[in-house]
């Protein structure tokens, strides 16, 4: 594989890991939220339980990630 390409992919991968993080993140802040009162409970256990969903698709996802690139191990910033 060419070194450009493996640079692209290596790329791809931290992009992808930085959103997954980002979004852990933003379902990490909207839980607390969702409990502010008992009809929004209500109306959020739904949202809470797609939520968890989500973030258990996104895993799944990163860990797929992970599997394919194998053993590569993705370069620090600074590098």
């Amino acid at each position: 594989m060419h070194e450009s390409q493996m640079n692209q992919r290596i790329a791809a991968a931290r992009a992808f890991k930085e959103s997954l993080d980002q979004l852990q993140d933003i379902l990490a802040q909207e839980r607390p939220t969702a409990r502010s009162n008992k009809s929004e409970s209500h109306r959020s256990g739904d949202r809470s339980s797609q939520n968890s969903f989500d973030l258990k698709m996104l895993e799944e996802a990163a860990a797929d990630l992970d599997a394919f690139f194998g053993d590569t191990e993705l370069p620090e910033d600074g590098e």
